[in-house]
């Protein structure tokens, strides 16, 4: 790429034969872009995660226009319901021989306060807590795979809150803080999970096993403005105000499946990351790293939210299947 900014994913991403790759939130919008690039690239198995059948299925039946899609793995996931991504995570774990990327896209957007099945704000299970458990659980097949990647799908949002999470208790995370605040916390959330993943890798026999140097390489990307049925949820959150704010940047945004798509892609796929090593970074449009908020470095609140995360899922699942860091 050099210092171009640029990745095509209809030319840059190179042959992906004989590689299997787990993405969520597959079946629409940016996810779904993931997915009909990878499976265009000659993907040997694509695992498509997505919270309801009818969009599965409407997701398989438009990927015929990008390749065969006897390749592609339609799974129903309720993120929402730990559970239920438990049996999920468990399913994907005994099927799988190699994993060469995990794809964490699936996310709620700007949207209301609500809890989940578990009791917990739906804005950090969803966007933190269920897929941590899910990148846990599948962490020893990504090792397994040379060059493997786990990507957090995070973004800009990261940097706009209005409090400061201390990422303590479920106390804290059971407060209705604000649509776009609870979003922003979130992406937050992903940036620290991600950063302390890869600190595991400087810390000789981790309980991890995560090694320096080694894959998997683990990075966190920005999408950019994207049109996806996000813009929807802040519409219901702010009524009349969210909706004319969608209506002014509308034209701004840009098409899921053609840069939106990019940076996971880029984080995915190119040659480069495993070749350079880009890992623990933060990724932007197309493919440049910059650096993450002031609040996205902070080790100490890293660490409050890697504790308090297991602590949710020991608490709500009871026995992990893989060990635990700080507990």
């Amino acid at each position: 790429m050099g210092g171009s900014n640029k990745f095509d994913p209809n030319k840059d991403i190179p042959d992906l034969s004989g590689k299997v790759y787990v993405v969520t939130g597959g079946s629409a919008g940016i996810g779904y872009g993931i997915c009909a690039h990878l499976l265009q690239h000659g993907c040997k198995t694509l695992y498509l995660l997505g919270k309801k059948e009818e969009h599965l299925a409407e997701a398989e039946e438009g990927l015929k226009q990008y390749g065969d899609t006897s390749r592609v793995k339609p799974i129903q996931v309720e993120l929402e319901d730990l559970h239920q991504t438990d049996a999920v995570a468990k399913k994907l774990a005994s099927q799988l021989t190699q994993l060469d990327g995990l794809v964490l896209n699936a996310g709620l957007g700007v949207g209301v306060y609500n809890e989940t099945v578990d009791g917990l704000d739906s804005h950090m299970q969803v966007n933190v807590f269920a897929q941590h458990h899910l990148a846990m659980t599948l962490l020893p097949m990504l090792q397994k795979t040379p060059d493997s990647r786990l990507v957090f799908q995070s973004s800009e949002f990261h940097r706009m809150l209005t409090s400061h999470p201390s990422f303590e208790s479920v106390g804290e995370i059971n407060t209705d803080i604000g649509a776009s605040p609870l979003y922003a916390r979130s992406k937050l959330g992903q940036i620290l999970q991600m950063r302390y993943f890869h600190k595991l890798k400087s810390q000789p026999g981790n309980k991890l096993g995560l090694k320096a140097g080694q894959a998997p390489w683990i990075n966190a990307t920005h999408p950019g403005g994207v049109v996806t049925d996000q813009q929807e949820q802040a519409i219901e959150a702010y009524g009349t105000m969210g909706k004319l704010g969608v209506k002014a940047v509308r034209p701004f945004m840009k098409d899921p499946m053609d840069e939106g798509c990019r940076p996971a892609l880029y984080a995915a796929t190119a040659m480069q990351v495993g070749s350079q090593p880009i890992d623990g970074e933060y990724i932007v449009p197309d493919c440049k790293v910059t650096d993450v908020s002031k609040e996205g470095k902070d080790e100490h609140l890293s660490e409050n939210l890697w504790r308090l995360t297991e602590t949710i899922l020991r608490d709500q699942l009871g026995h992990l299947e893989y060990p635990t860091v700080l507990l």
